[in-house]
């Protein structure tokens, strides 16, 4: 019978070789060679893992910029009103909102009609500067004061 087949093998050849009766077992070095690959393996790969997700972050923020601008141009108060104000406020009539018309007397300022725009009120969403810059809220403002209803 040879000795690589048999469990004792290793102890007898270490003992044969000069191993002064020692088993032998893994040595501190290949253990921390294991623990080195292990780790080296591990950081490599969060390192990959790390840089996808900074990829990720950059194309999140990059479409949130494109939102954005998309969501404000500068648009005159007309073009405002037909995006943000028509469909509850059709031709400034009644709708799903009240009638315009007496919205001067309402508010007679200029900033009173902004807040109320910007905060909202009730089934009415509140306008953020994000959605209408205040270059357009500015433009909706003289729109909406120079509208003329039929009596």
């Amino acid at each position: 019978m040879s000795n690589r087949f048999r469990p004792d093998a290793a102890c007898s050849v270490a003992s044969q070789k000069g191993g002064a009766g020692r088993s032998p077992r893994p040595t501190a070095g290949l253990f921390f060679l294991a623990l080195l690959a292990m780790f080296t393996g591990s950081s490599a790969l969060s390192g990959c893992v790390m840089s996808e997700e900074m990829k990720r972050i950059d194309q999140v923020k990059k479409a949130q910029r494109e939102r954005a601008m998309e969501g404000s141009t500068n648009l005159t108060g007309e073009q405002i009103f037909i995006r943000s104000c028509n469909t509850c406020h059709p031709s400034a009539k009644a709708g799903m909102g009240p009638s315009l018309e007496a919205m001067n007397a309402k508010f007679p300022e200029d900033q009173a009609l902004k807040q109320f725009i910007r905060k909202g009120k009730g089934m009415m969403p509140g306008q953020s500067v994000e959605r209408i810059n205040n270059d357009e809220l500015d433009n909706l403002i003289t729109y909406l004061r120079a509208l003329e209803f039929s009596k």
